[in-house]
């Protein structure tokens, strides 16, 4: 103001102080501002108001002049840290928004409560001037961290923690509440339930400003929603989960009831009959009944073999022991279990000589074949066509069989794989456990194969084909003369 006061009139000199005024006011904030209004009044008094170097006023429109510089500076001053405070209260919102939105995105993609706390993790500790954790109660009850470092917390900072919890209010450090802690804890609550707790530590040392306490409570209302939705869905898919064990407990004693009572059941009744009558029974009649017994105790040994299969597969307990073998052998095998079952039919078998063989687990392979054989004959027409054929396909070996029953409508065909699933099928549907298929997909899935479904035989009744992959052949050795 000095410099230019020679080429400036002195009414003019003062917007050199209000200048100054105005750029204090903008670079700091009220205070400064009016600090700098009162000490520019006094210089501009002492400086340029005559008589000059001294505060003394000697005429009365220069008191008046003073008067208004004061206010006029004092009102700039006003006007520009209010605008800085906007201007900054505008920035902390658009930091707020940006980061609500970053972790908003992080969270829409995790599906479970653990998800949830690894994106949120991700996002907060991508803040280098603070460590983060978040914690959780486990079975027992204690706070641990869920997600973040391992921290060793001293017996203020789990007082605090605890604290928060139970009153769903701030605690730690800068807050009311165990203020000499490390640690500031905000709790993440949904309809006033605690589901987590969010630590902040500065490591600065310095309690949180008040900008990021705000935007760390905004962050935590997306975050403990997030977590809320978890908790549902994880409480949804228990009860779906028990909901499916029941039915499955139910089925199962179903069919241990019925499927497994009724060759019993007839088995009993031709002993009894052999017993009550003995050599009364034409010779022809007792073996037919002995006969029959045999094929029931066959059923039933097949029943209590996909029970067991059943629990095997269930449990992860079915062990391969894989051995070459060749698939007319697996075939005859099959066969030879069913006889009495296949008897009723015209069964047509196209197995070729030259057949590759199989590096398998024989015992399952045929037990597969013989539940998909099974199946086929129960829907089957009396005297109806069955056709069981072997070929090589793409580097498969696939066991075909086709019948003439009823058929499976397109959307069935993926249930018949069910535990349980029995397909309604003309007067003969629902018979069996409803296993059979099931331990055939778990069979020839844990040999890398495939179950294909389609048609039967001239695009009627069904097709059912296991698949399984050719290994490169066994070197034969050769003869020596």
């Amino acid at each position: 103001a000095w410099a230019v006061s020679s080429v400036l009139a002195l009414p003019n000199i003062s917007l050199v102080f209000l200048a100054a005024v105005l750029l204090v006011a903008v670079r700091s904030s009220l205070g400064p501002a009016l600090a700098c209004a009162v000490l520019s009044f006094l210089t501009y008094d002492f400086l340029f108001i005559p008589p000059n170097l001294s505060f003394r006023i000697q005429r009365e429109e220069d008191v008046l002049t003073l008067v208004f510089f004061l206010l006029m500076a004092a009102l700039t001053g006003n006007l520009a840290a209010r605008q800085r405070r906007q201007l900054q209260a505008l920035r902390e919102t658009q930091a707020q928004t940006s980061q609500l939105l970053d972790l908003s995105r992080r969270l829409t993609v995790a599906t479970d409560r653990q998800a949830v706390f690894n994106a949120a993790g991700q996002h907060l500790n991508g803040w280098q001037d603070m460590q983060v954790c978040l914690l959780e109660r486990n079975v027992e009850g204690q706070l641990q961290v869920a997600t973040g470092e391992a921290h060793a917390f001293n017996d203020n900072e789990r007082a605090a923690a605890e604290w928060a919890w139970q009153h769903g209010q701030a605690a730690g450090q800068g807050s009311d509440t165990l203020p000499n802690g490390r640690w500031w804890w905000w709790p993440l609550a949904v309809d006033e339930q605690p589901l987590a707790l969010l630590g902040v530590r500065p490591r600065s040392g310095q309690p949180l400003s008040d900008p990021r306490r705000r935007l760390l409570t905004a962050l935590g209302q997306p975050l403990a929603q997030a977590l809320a939705r978890a908790r549902l869905a994880e409480q949804l898919e228990a009860a779906r989960l028990h909901g499916e064990t029941e039915q499955l407990r139910s089925a199962l004693l179903a069919s241990v009831s019925h499927d497994l009572r009724t060759p019993l059941t007839a088995m009993r009744g031709s002993i009894d009959s052999l017993l009550a009558l003995g050599e009364a029974i034409p010779t022809a009649d007792r073996r037919e009944l002995l006969e029959g017994t045999r094929n029931e105790a066959e059923r039933l040994d097949r029943y209590i073999q996909n029970l067991l299969d059943m629990t095997r597969l269930g449990h992860g307990g079915l062990k391969l022991a894989r051995d070459w073998v060749a698939p007319a052998d697996i075939v005859g095998s099959a066969l030879n279990r069913l006889r009495a079952v296949l008897a009723p039919l015209r069964l047509h078998t196209d197995v070729p000589a030259e057949l590759p063989l199989l590096f398998v687990h024989a015992a399952l392979i045929e037990q597969a074949l013989v539940n998909v054989l099974e199946n086929a004959a129960r829907f089957s027409p009396a005297n109806g066509r069955l056709e069981l054929q072997v070929s090589v396909q793409d580097a498969r070996l696939c066991f075909a069989v086709s019948d003439q029953g009823p058929g499976i409508p397109v959307e069935d065909r993926e249930k018949i794989f069910d535990m349980f699933y029995t397909a309604a099928r003309g007067d003969r549907g629902g018979q069996g456990t409803g296993l059979g298929l099931a331990i055939c997909q778990g069979m020839i899935g844990a040999h890398g194969g495939q179950i294909l479904v389609g048609e039967g035989i001239d695009g009627q009744g069904t097709s059912i084909t296991l698949c399984l992959p050719l290994p490169p052949q066994p070197e034969t050795e050769s003869e020596t003369p």
